[in-house]
């Protein structure tokens, strides 16, 4: 079962959802309906669920806004909305789908089996994780499993300079020039990399810190990599990469 939280302040919403949910998506247990972004980080925090259904537009902090209060996101989104202008931001921050309201069943049964193949592929991907966190070797050494269309190419961790979200793939960018998009999440691809070497700066990037030539604190802060790029760092993140370089 995929447990999950709706949260949505309108309650003729929150109950055609329901009903949908029970009669077209046996795979979902909806274990707590929120009416406030607020009720939805506690309960977030209290059950941890593997997918929230979550309203965009309501009273006091909307959508985007909650999550950006959770910072690190580790379950699965699917935005439910009376607006469409919302979309793109929605896909940016790695939701599953977006619908708009009234739902319609197919659409709603559709984003589920999104769901169910997006944690079918991790489970798969934590297994190669562990198979390669098992490999004793310094992380300097270490490869990992990169998914193409025909396979899998392995990387070793040192030559990737820094990692970025492009909705629900991401972005990895390796010594030489070369990148890679693949279809996982930054999260996903964080999971497999050594914390040792590799710190978020932002919610969409992530970093190899062994490859940071200088961390300057003008236009609110960005670390500046041996490649000559400049990458921006969020006030959320700034305290503890400041703290990993030792700045503090």
């Amino acid at each position: 079962m995929i447990r999950s939280i709706v949260i949505d302040d309108e309650q003729h919403c929150v109950r055609a959802l329901l009903n949908d949910l029970q009669q077209h998506c046996p795979s979902i247990e909806v274990v707590e309906a929120c009416s406030s972004a607020k009720e939805g980080i506690m309960s977030i925090k209290k059950v941890n669920p593997d997918l929230i259904f979550l309203d965009v537009e309501m009273p006091w902090m909307n959508g985007f806004e909650m999550l950006e209060v959770l910072g690190d996101v580790n379950f699965s989104i699917i935005f439910t909305t009376a607006h469409d202008e919302f979309a793109a931001k929605a896909f940016r921050i790695s939701a599953v789908d977006y619908l708009l309201k009234p739902i319609d069943a197919n659409d709603l049964k559709a984003a589920v089996q999104k769901v169910e193949r997006k944690m079918e592929e991790g489970s798969s991907l934590r297994h190669i994780t562990n198979l390669l966190r098992n490999i004793r070797q310094p992380s300097a050494e270490q490869k990992i499993a990169l998914p193409q269309r025909e396979g899998y190419e392995f990387i070793g961790v040192s030559s990737i300079i820094y990692c970025q979200a492009e909705g629900a793939y991401t972005k990895v960018f390796i010594t030489d020039k070369k990148t890679m998009l693949i279809s996982r999440t930054l999260g996903d691809v964080e999971e497999l990399l050594p914390p040792e070497m590799f710190q978020r700066i932002h919610h969409s990037t992530l970093i190899n810190v062994n490859y940071v030539s200088q961390f300057l604190r003008t236009d609110g802060g960005y670390v500046v990599l041996k490649n000559g790029e400049k990458l921006s760092v969020s006030k959320a993140k700034k305290e503890m990469l400041m703290a990993r370089l030792g700045l503090k």
